[in-house]
């Protein structure tokens, strides 16, 4: 599939079956991430956490108000290191180019992905759950992606799905 053609088919996708993702697609998709870009070349700033387990993903989900992962059978969480006591701009920025490179590699590999942020919330709260989680303490959870085969067979658009006003100069 040609780049073109995995931007326009990456899609978020909230019904994911249960069957098991190969190690092997996840790593790849970590180090896609992994190739984002990230301010000033500061990767030593973020810290991976991949999921599989069942119950670790349902720990992380407790504490939301619904279903924040949809199934998926990997949640990959992308954290940042804490600049006081929260994280700045520049980090969340760049944990977006770094999800986004995760998604299309994805895409790529005829996967389903959902970024999600609401999770995350809680998570950064419970103390004892990142620990459990090992996220770094100076870390904090920023963005995650929820990675599977989809539930149902989802639509391979050709071009772009959504409009957007542009003004050319």
């Amino acid at each position: 599939m040609d780049i073109m053609q995995t931007i326009y088919q990456r899609q978020a996708v909230r019904n994911f079956s249960d069957k098991q993702v190969p190690t092997k697609d996840l790593q790849d998709i970590m180090d896609a991430g992994q190739a984002g870009p990230v301010g000033m070349g500061e990767y030593e700033k973020f810290h991976f956490t991949l999921l599989t387990n069942p119950g670790a993903i349902k720990q992380v989900e407790a504490d939301s108000v619904s279903n924040p992962y949809y199934g998926a059978p990997a949640v990959i969480i992308i954290s940042a290191q804490k600049q006081d006591s929260s994280v700045g701009s520049m980090e969340c920025v760049s944990a977006g180019a770094m999800v986004e490179n995760m998604a299309l590699a994805a895409t790529g590999k005829n996967l389903a992905s959902c970024v999600i942020m609401g999770a995350l919330i809680p998570l950064s709260k419970d103390d004892d759950l990142l620990s459990k989680l090992q996220i770094p303490a100076v870390f904090a959870p920023v963005i995650s992606l929820a990675v599977g085969y989809p539930a149902e067979s989802i639509s391979k658009p050709t071009k772009g799905r959504h409009e957007v006003t542009q003004t050319i100069i």
